[in-house]
């Protein structure tokens, strides 16, 4: 605004300066003028209202719709005080309790305007020295904001520039964290690779407990070819055995299937056992020594047996050929052995590709794992994105909230700039035509003094605007600032998203090539289970078909089996030779493994130690560029302050010059301002003190209305009371009559209260009116002080001055104390008030208790009554009837078929009746009181008819 003042000419600045100028005038008389009034009419009002509920509580218990009332009291002392700390309601200016005072402040307000319209001619010929110095003042601000655009366009380029280092140490971070992210993983791997080859170890256990079964079964096959007698029925026993041992290998097959597949989804919970896991790979390494060991001693073993059963079938030839059918039985056992052999080698087989499927899989578990990571990398981006958006968003809200409340400062400026001209206009108006009056009127004297203070306000008001458009212009600046500062963080904000939006489209990149890969791998996938699934068809077809040879040879030809046993001996050699050569491989590849996992871990040490010292280097050259740029903030700094200083010094310049011009005016008056302040303070004190005496007098007004309140509601209680009394004493005329007395005499009480309380009303009328009156002679005393402020005042007027202020505030005290006496004494008498009405809500509710008892109890009683008294007639009736009959002048008019279908018509009646009659209660609950006779009659006719009935029957 400033910038624009002093590029727009001295024209602008006039106009700008101009409403600024008036309005702070205005401001400061009506601070100065009207201060001690608000204090003296805050009074007013609430005595009206205070007044005013006395005289709604002249009228009765119930008040009027149309005019203001207090909430009722319902409870005890808890409502009271509730009733006290609530708000009194303002009466409208016209009410007729008002009225007086409103005419007394009219009158005084009147004679205030008129002093205030002599102050604003007197203001308006300073308003123009205050304009041309504060254009001067612009045009040299004008200057500095230039010099300070300069300085701020130099620091918005450093802090670009620290913006722009700050995100590549950034990136650097996050490319840091990508490679420990990378060695995490890899690290991973080693660990689920290492367990594997423990997991291997334990298989091949349990298949040399295989071996070592099967050769308890040859041993027990040899055994068995010593019992020649029942070597037939044995063998077939021992091949029925065997097919259960079968069956079992597969099923154990199928159990160690599921424990792998339990195994593989237990990898990810084991992997915090690496340790462990280290250390009972060392001992399953001893113990593979161990079973190599052992696994040789049972090949040569078995080499031995097998060399013995060579020998022994020799023998057995050449002895007896009696017992070739049993041998061809041996013969068949062996083949079985052989079948055996070769499963075992088709479930290593089976083995070692469900090893290499458990590696893909755990392959496709790490792909899935990664997956997901960077799934939730993602996620988590894209939350950071949202929210920097919406960090974006609400600073380009606040920037154009900004901008709005800029325009509409600029408008409303302009707005008051026009009112100001055209009420300055009316005021030069009205101003030419009262000078004309008042220099008719007014002497020279007068004229004289009105100089006089007119000089030392305008002192007083130019300080003021001066320090008025200091504060202002500081608040422009700070303004500005701010809207610098938003624009920062808007660039920066701007290229953070620009930053996250490349790194989402690396990872949607990455994603991408990993669901590709994902999708290749299942397609492969498909495929093995496809192989897998013929192969293993091709191998049932082909186990049939050894099964059905088997069948059809084995009991005709014995020269083409012995052939075959040669050849399967040597093929198990060969297969003794191959077992041995790959269990050199296996060791010579665990040994390449353990070498690799020790080169693997020395180029993860070497890794981690490049990484840190990249990482340390990079840290170096970030601290090296901060301490460059705090260095060069610092040096701005320096500079910003020397301009501020040179700021301050060309203000402290402008106010010595306009000091000096001043300074002999101020020696002059410093003893008079001494002397009114002291004046002013005194006059204070007793402003004060009326205050407290006013806050005083309205505690005790609302302590009455919550009395006059209360008593109102006692009113209404004992009204209900006395209606509750009288609904007793129809029922029972003995109740004690010492409440109603008691009652009657708290009524009277009540009466002459209310009067004593309207007496009070006019003296508080009275009394607001006083203060008024005051408040003028105050008003005048302090004019009259500030006119004769020029005058030489002895010690002895001060001394005179004081000695009747200390009175004044003496008798105050002494009016507050016994204000304060009688607030006790009404709190006391609120407190046995509210006491003596919670009594009689007590008893009002112990009444209204035992009447909801008794009136239940009263309506059966009298239902009963009612009930009997028929009955007693119905009764009468029937004995004047019997006596009749006895003494035989009674005759019968009508057969007992005919009484008995006049008696089902009169009870089809009835209870039509009764049927509408209780339809009509339903439909019309509010005549149900006068219906109820009538029902209970229908009741005890029907009653009566179904005895007759009854006896009738039993006739």
């Amino acid at each position: 605004m400033q910038s624009t003042r002093g590029e727009g000419g001295e024209g602008a600045g006039e106009e700008e300066a101009r409403p600024e100028g008036s309005r702070q005038t205005e401001e400061v008389s009506e601070l100065q003028d009207g201060g001690k009034e608000a204090a003296e009419d805050r009074g007013a009002p609430v005595l009206a209202a205070a007044t005013q509920s006395v005289s709604q509580n002249q009228s009765g218990p119930e008040p009027d719709d149309t005019t203001p009332q207090l909430r009722p009291v319902h409870t005890g002392l808890d409502d009271f005080s509730a009733a006290t700390n609530s708000e009194f309601i303002v009466l409208d200016s016209e009410h007729p309790l008002v009225r007086r005072q409103q005419v007394a402040l009219n009158r005084q307000l009147s004679n205030q305007l008129e002093r205030i319209d002599l102050g604003l001619k007197e203001k308006l010929a300073n308003e123009k020295e205050d304009d041309k110095h504060l254009q001067e003042l612009g045009v040299g601000m004008y200057g500095v904001q230039e010099q300070l655009a300069r300085l701020q366009t130099r620091l918005d380029d450093r802090q670009h520039t620290k913006a722009e280092a700050e995100a590549k140490r950034q990136q650097a971070r996050d490319q840091l964290e990508e490679i420990k992210r990378q060695y995490s993983n890899i690290t991973g791997q080693d660990r689920k690779d290492k367990a594997n080859a423990s997991q291997l170890q334990a298989e091949i256990d349990n298949l040399m407990q295989h071996l070592v079964f099967t050769q308890g079964v040859s041993e027990d096959l040899s055994s068995n070819v010593k019992a020649l007698k029942n070597a037939r029925r044995k063998a077939g026993a021992e091949k029925n055995q065997a097919e259960e041992q079968k069956f079992q290998q597969d099923l154990y097959v199928e159990r160690l299937t599921k424990d792998k597949e339990r195994l593989t989804e237990q990898i990810a919970m084991y992997e915090a056992q690496a340790k462990a896991q280290a250390e009972e790979t060392h001992a399953a390494k001893e113990a593979l020594s161990e079973a190599e060991m052992e696994m040789e001693s049972l090949v040569l073993a078995r080499n031995q047996l097998l060399q013995q059963w060579s020998g022994s079938l020799v023998g057995m030839r050449r002895r007896d050929e009696a017992f070739s059918a049993m041998q061809d039985a041996v013969r068949t056992v062996e083949h079985q052995v052989i079948l055996l052999d070769r499963e075992i080698e088709g479930y290593k087989r089976s083995t070692n590709e469900e090893q290499e499927e458990n590696e893909k899989l755990t392959m496709q578990l790490n792909w899935s794992h990664d997956g997901a990571t960077s799934r939730k990398l993602i996620i988590q981006k894209q939350a950071q994105g949202e929210a920097l958006q919406a960090h974006y968003s609400s600073c380009l809200r606040t920037l154009r909230e900004t901008e709005r409340t800029l325009a509409r400062l600029s408008k409303e400026t302009s707005a008051h700039h026009a009112e100001v001209i055209d009420q300055r206009r009316q005021l030069q108006k009205e101003s030419a035509v009262r000078l004309e009056i008042e220099d008719k009127i007014m002497t020279h004297i007068q004229q004289k003094l009105t100089h006089n203070k007119a000089a030392k306000y305008s002192q007083r008001l130019t300080s003021r605007i001066a320090t008025l458009k200091r504060e202002k212009s500081f608040r422009l600046w700070q303004l500005e600032n701010d809207v610098v500062a938003v624009g920062q963080e808007i660039s920066k904000a701007s290229q953070h998203l620009e930053s996250l939006g490349l790194t989402t489209e690396a990872l949607d990149e990455k994603i991408a090539r990993s669901n590709k890969l994902l999708t290749t791998i299942q397609a492969k996938m498909s495929s093995f289970v496809t192989l897998i699934a013929q192969k293993q068809a091709s191998i049932a077809t082909c186990n049939k078909k050894i099964y059905q040879i088997a069948a059809k040879t084995g009991h005709e030809d014995l020269s083409p089996l012995q052939i075959k046993v040669e050849a399967i001996r040597a093929q198990i050699e060969e297969l003794a030779v191959r077992i041995k050569s790959d269990q050199q491989l296996w060791m010579m590849r665990q040994g390449t493994l353990v070498a690799m996992t020790h080169e693997i871990e020395a180029n993860s040490k070497e890794m981690l130690k490049l990484q840190t010292e990249y990482t340390a280097m990079q840290q170096k050259k970030i601290r090296w560029r901060i301490e460059a740029e705090h260095h060069e903030e610092t040096e701005l700094e320096k500079n910003a302050k020397m301009l501020r200083g040179d700021l301050l010094k060309l203000n402290t310049l402008l106010s010595k010059n306009s000091q000096l011009s001043q300074a002999l005016e101020q020696e002059n008056a410093l003893r008079e301002t001494d002397f009114l302040h002291r004046l002013k303070e005194a006059e204070r004190e007793s402003i004060q003190m009326q205050i407290k005496h006013e806050r005083i007098q309205e505690e005790k007004e609302r302590i009455l209305n919550s009395l006059v309140e209360a008593e109102r509601q006692i009113m209404l209680w004992e009204k209900k009371i006395q209606l509750v009394k009288e609904t007793r004493s129809a029922v029972d005329s003995e109740v004690d009559q010492g409440d109603i007395q008691i009652m009657k005499a708290e009524i009277h009480r009540m009466e002459v209260r209310l009067n004593h309380l309207l007496k009070q009303q006019e003296r508080l009328l009275k009394e607001s009116e006083a203060t008024v009156e005051r408040r003028e002679v105050i008003v005048l005393r302090r004019e009259a002080m500030f006119h004769t402020s020029k005058k030489r005042t002895t010690k002895g007027e001060v001394n005179r001055v004081t000695q009747g202020l200390q009175r004044k505030i003496h008798d105050t005290h002494k009016r507050v104390v016994e204000y304060e006496q009688g607030i006790r004494e009404l709190q006391e008498g609120q407190v046995r008030l509210s006491e003596l009405l919670a009594q009689q809500k007590q008893k009002l509710s112990e009444l209204c208790g035992t009447s909801y008892v008794l009136d239940p109890e009263f309506e059966n009683l009298q239902d009963t009554k009612e009930r009997n008294l028929a009955h007693l007639v119905s009764l009468q009736s029937r004995m004047k009837k019997l006596q009749g009959v006895c003494e035989g002048s009674y005759r019968a008019s009508a057969t007992s078929e005919s009484v008995a279908a006049a008696l089902q018509s009169q009870m089809e009646r009835v209870r039509a009746a009764g049927t509408i009659l209780q339809r009509v209660c339903e439909e019309f609950p509010q005549h149900q009181g006068a219906l109820r006779r009538l029902a209970l009659a229908l009741a005890a006719r029907t009653q009566t008819a179904r005895t007759q009935v009854r006896v009738q029957e039993t006739s």
